[in-house]
């Protein structure tokens, strides 16, 4: 298994590769690509939690240097997820937890306008999921201190 940062890149470059050839439905393109990375770095790994959180940071700085909505590419790959778990060695709930902590990784990055449109469209989605969220963005600011 890659090293965190070479799982973390891999993820980047696949979305970048995606967006780059159709800036214009990148985001719808970009999930199917971001399932195959977590379920691929879930498979390879002794410990899932950190390979998947790393494939989702690498994921979302992809979106978020391609320019896409990174709220709306972060909601659409929290949807699939639970088609995910069916097929990995997880919990769903795990699952979540781990991929919004790797979205939320990248909120520093992001900003705090991106950060805040993430929390809304997950609290939409899945009620009660942005105090996790919240949780996570926390930490990330703190790492990023």
């Amino acid at each position: 298994m890659a090293d965190l940062s070479d799982i973390e890149k891999q993820a980047q470059d696949a979305v970048a590769a995606v967006i780059a050839k159709d800036a214009v439905s990148g985001t719808v393109l970009t999930v199917p690509v971001m399932c195959q990375h977590i379920s691929h770095a879930a498979r390879a790994s002794k410990e899932p939690k950190d390979a998947i959180v790393a494939v989702c940071r690498g994921a979302m700085k992809g979106v978020l240097l391609g320019g896409q909505n990174v709220p709306d590419a972060a909601v659409a790959l929290l949807e699939a997820l639970p088609n995910m778990s069916l097929m990995m060695r997880t919990g769903p709930e795990d699952l979540m937890s781990w991929v919004m902590e790797g979205i939320a990784d990248v909120t520093p990055l992001a900003g705090p306008e991106v950060r805040d449109a993430l929390r809304v469209k997950i609290e939409e989605k899945f009620m009660g999921a942005s105090t996790i969220f919240d949780g996570f963005c926390e930490a990330a600011a703190q790492k990023n201190r």
